[in-house]
């Protein structure tokens, strides 16, 4: 048996393993999986059911059960997208599970292709890095286009070297309906943009492929993401972004901010789609790069000429893939000071001012290619350890040098021990969208009484699976024994995302872009609460995005515990009846005054196996 083939045996199983570890649990426990709530079971999620419960994913404008029968045109994050038409045909935890093995999938298969075609890596780095890749944690509602990063940068360099017109450009036509425009598409465009007049700069000739690429990705977008360009375009709609502001006030404090997220970009990445770099692929690209400093520095020294010159001559006979190393972490380095001046605020008055249609628009969003570069930079430091070949190691025995050699197995168990490495440091941190990790330590705990805590302080009891979060044996009983007919309602206590879910007609809700006026409107109802909760209050004029009955004494966050004491809701009332024409209110709390707001407790609902108790409470 070859060394060869014992190592592509480990890959391969490596790869396998990741598989299992990773895709098993939608299998195993289904809806009793842990699902990442924030941006996901909060949102987007119902937002699919209640569009395929009203036929309502092939209609352009039309009335929803959502936010007072909001038009569909303002659900921005549900287009004419690839995932989108998953939730259209399965029932949503099936559509859900599909789409993560198939992100899982594209994002192995596209990392692969990038950095065996695109660097000409050796398929054993291309196969490591690109699993360290696809298991790489990130929001849902983005997991098929940023898994499909590495691929449209691969596509960038092959119509670059191919200056003859292809018709294979035409199917760039095609590639938005697997990315997301707002998010990741408009930087796209931007690259590809940038890189085409490089090019054109540099060859002094017009690249057809990529004149004719740009333009097909550009009417791609239009298409998949008609709503948005309808709203920006034609209506013209002032919306909730226009009064985004989460940044600091005072130089000092922005500063402060920017070092920190700074920090935090370089080190970490962002838990929408972590990149996990800290522990293991930032010190060793670290050592890498002092590693070939020090070469470079030796090969300079040893020239002859002006040092300007031998720096120049050293550089050029640089490897593609040492100079790619320094460029690439110049890179991650630059996109992190972008993201951090966004967080910051530093750089928003300037956009405000001279670039005004992108003010409410997230440009620092940029970190996202980070998550793609990492990886090639790890890759390309793997690489760097293969290239070592057999290691001389001069010894003194008795006063004469002798040279012993070591075998080339040890770079390769090197490169295995570091990727192994890495994908045991992504699968057990249980960050944001990391679920199948905190499945498996649900399981291990809840199920067989073994206490498994791999991060200190961590709060397990907070892992609340999919079929406890949306309860619907509960709603459903609830909507039976008040003969619900679409009535307007509202949530208090918890995210209102699960009323929408079970199908209530609700006026509050969790959206990033929809219609300044509902959001100046919905204040007047919680306007009584806000004039003495400065936190809600500071958060709500400052985004709007979460329309929700706020209160200081309870939150909205997912809770086990059934025992909740007795809370004042301040509401306007006449808000809720009149401009509203609001009915119901489903408590996850008993309301103390509820007499003195007109409502009428019609009963109490829990279960076993719910994490809710309802108040449910009728206006008089």
């Amino acid at each position: 048996m070859t060394k060869s083939y014992i190592e592509k045996t480990i890959i391969f199983s490596l790869l396998f393993i990741s598989v299992i570890l990773f895709l098993l649990p939608f299998i195993l426990f289904g809806k009793y999986s842990i699902i990442s709530i924030h941006d996901n079971l909060d949102s987007v999620i119902p937002w699919n059911k209640m569009f395929k419960e009203n036929d309502l994913f092939l209609k352009f404008n039309t009335p929803t059960k959502g936010f007072s029968e909001m038009s569909s045109i303002y659900y921005s994050q549900i287009g004419f997208y690839f995932q989108n038409f998953f939730y259209m045909i399965f029932s949503d935890f099936t559509a859900y599970s599909f789409l993560y093995i198939i992100s899982f999938c594209f994002s192995f298969i596209s990392m692969y292709i990038m950095l065996k075609k695109t660097f000409g890596f050796s398929i054993n780095i291309s196969i490591l890095s690109a699993i360290c890749y696809a298991v790489l944690p990130v929001i849902p509602v983005w997991n098929i286009a940023i898994s499909t990063l590495p691929l449209i940068i691969s596509l960038f360099k092959y119509f670059v070297y191919n200056n003859s017109f292809s018709w294979k450009t035409i199917f760039l036509l095609f590639f938005p309906f697997f990315s997301f425009f707002a998010t990741i598409g408009i930087f796209i465009l931007a690259f590809w943009l940038l890189g085409f007049i490089v090019h054109w700069i540099k060859t002094k000739k017009i690249n057809i492929n990529l004149l004719v690429g740009f333009i097909m990705l550009c009417i791609g977008y239009v298409i998949v993401d008609l709503r948005l360009f309808y709203v920006m375009f034609v209506l013209k709609t002032p919306l909730n972004r226009s009064v985004f502001n989460i940044h600091p006030t005072g130089i000092i404090a922005q500063l402060k901010v920017f070092m920190n997220n700074f920090k935090e970009y370089s080190l970490h990445g962002y838990y929408h789609a972590s990149s996990f770099q800290r522990k293991i692929i930032v010190p060793f690209a670290f050592i890498v790069s002092v590693i070939y400093l020090i070469m470079m520095i030796r090969k300079i020294m040893n020239k002859t000429g002006k040092i300007l010159t031998r720096i120049k001559n050293v550089i050029i006979e640089s490897s593609f893939h040492e100079k790619m190393l320094f460029i690439l972490e110049f890179t991650v380095v630059f996109f992190s000071v972008i993201a951090a001046l966004y967080d910051s605020g530093l750089m928003d008055n300037i956009f405000k001012k001279y670039i005004p249609a992108l003010s409410g628009f997230n440009w620092g969003r940029v970190w996202i290619f980070n998550r793609v570069l990492w990886y090639v930079i790890f890759a390309l430091c793997l690489q760097f350890v293969l290239e070592i070949g057999e290691i001389i190691i001069k010894v003194n025995i008795r006063d004469n040098f002798e040279e012993i050699k070591i075998s080339s197995i040890i770079p390769r168990l090197v490169v295995l021990i570091l990727a192994c490495s890495q994908l045991l440091y992504i699968f057990l941190t249980p960050e944001y969208y990391n679920d199948q990790i905190k499945t498996w330590i649900n399981e291990i705990r809840n199920k067989r009484g073994i206490t498994l805590r791999i991060i200190p302080n961590d709060n397990y009891d907070t892992y609340i699976s999919y079929k406890e979060y949306f309860a619907v044996d509960l709603f459903e009983k609830i909507k039976k024994d008040i003969a619900y007919s679409d009535e307007r309602v509202v949530a208090f206590g918890y995210h209102p995302s699960v009323l929408m879910y079970n199908g209530f007609n609700c006026i509050d809700g969790y959206n990033n872009a929809y219609p300044l006026s509902y959001m100046k409107k919905f204040r007047t109802l919680i306007a009584p609460e806000l004039e003495n909760n400065q936190k809600d209050r500071e958060y709500y004029d400052s985004w709007g995005g979460r329309m929700y009955l706020y209160n200081s004494e309870m939150n909205f966050q997912p809770t086990r515990n059934k025992n909740t004491l007795p809370v004042k809701l301040n509401i306007d009332m006449e808000v809720f009846k009149n401009d509203f024409n609001g009915k119901y209110i489903l408590s996850r709390a008993e309301i103390s005054n509820n007499e003195y707001l007109g409502l009428r407790l019609r009963n109490i609902y829990y279960d076993e196996n719910s994490i809710y108790t309802i108040y449910l409470y009728q206006t008089k």
